[in-house]
C-alpha cells in the first residue's frame, strides 16, 4: 500500500498554511513572550493516526495502519530570541508514545522531543518539531519482528492559543519506526501522520 501522495499533499497544505501565515498581523491582547517566557513549563497531550507510506521505493510493504496518544511534558530553559515575524522560542521535552496498530498490535514507549516555535504573529504560532525515543511492541510484520523498536519523528504544525496559557494545536508527522539492527529482520518502515492536541502553559 502506498500513500506517498497523501503525505505530499499533507506537507503542501502546511506550507501554504505557514506562508499565509506569515502574511498575518500580530493578534491584540496575546503576550506571547509570558506564554513562552523562560521557566514555563508546558503540559500537553496530543491524538492522531497515520498510515505507512513506501517512502523508501521498496516492492511491497505492509498494509499498516494505527491510532496514536502523546503526552507531553516540557520546561523552557531559555528565553524566546529573534525579532519581529522571527521571534522564536525553544521547547525541550519528554512525550510518552502509546501507538495501537489496527493489525491489531501496539507500541508502547518515551521519546526526547524538541519543538521550535515562531512566536512573532500572534495567537497563531507555527512549529516545527523533532523526535526521537525507544519502547516495546508487539507488532509483527515483514519490516520488523521484535520487542524492542526505535521511534525517529519529523513534523511541523500550528498552534493557536484560545488563552494566554492555553493552545490548540494541529501538525503533521512523518515517522520512522525500525528495531535498530538489534535483531532480524529490521527494514523498518516510515508513515504519515496527523496529530491534534492541546497545550496548557504554567510559570
Amino acid at each position: 500500500m502506498t500513500i506517498l501522495g497523501g503525505g505530499n499533499r499533507w506537507g503542501m497544505a502546511a506550507v501554504t498554511a505557514l506562508a499565509v501565515l506569515s502574511l498575518a498581523r500580530p493578534a491584540p491582547a496575546y503576550d506571547a513572550e509570558a506564554a513562552f517566557a523562560q521557566g514555563t513549563t508546558i503540559f500537553g497531550l496530543q491524538v492522531g493516526g497515520g498510515m505507512a507510506n513506501n517512502f523508501e521505493g521498496h516492492r511491497t510493504v505492509s498494509d499498516i495502519s494505527f491510532i496514536t496518544a502523546a503526552p507531553r511534558v516540557s520546561y523552557l530553559f531559555f528565553s524566546p530570541f529573534g525579532a519581529g515575524r522571527l521571534r522564536s522560542a525553544v521547547e525541550p521535552g519528554i512525550e510518552g508514545w502509546f501507538q495501537y496498530y489496527l493489525s491489531p498490535a501496539t507500541a508502547e514507549g518515551l521519546k526526547l522531543a524538541l519543538r521550535y516555535h515562531f512566536i512573532g504573529l500572534g495567537r497563531l504560532v507555527p512549529y516545527l518539531e523533532a523526535m526521537a525515543g525507544a519502547g516495546g511492541t508487539n507488532l509483527r510484520v515483514p519490516e520488523i519482528d521484535s520487542t524492542l523498536t526505535f521511534v525517529l519523528e519529523a513534523g511541523l504544525g500550528l498552534s493557536y492559543f484560545v488563552t494566554d496559557r492555553v493552545a490548540l494545536n494541529a501538525g503533521y508527522r512523518f515517522q520512522h519506526i525500525s528495531n535498530g539492527h538489534t535483531s532480524n529482520p529490521n527494514r523498518g518502515f516510515n508513515s504519515n501522520s496527523g496529530v491534534v492536541g492541546v497545550s496548557f502553559h504554567f510559570k
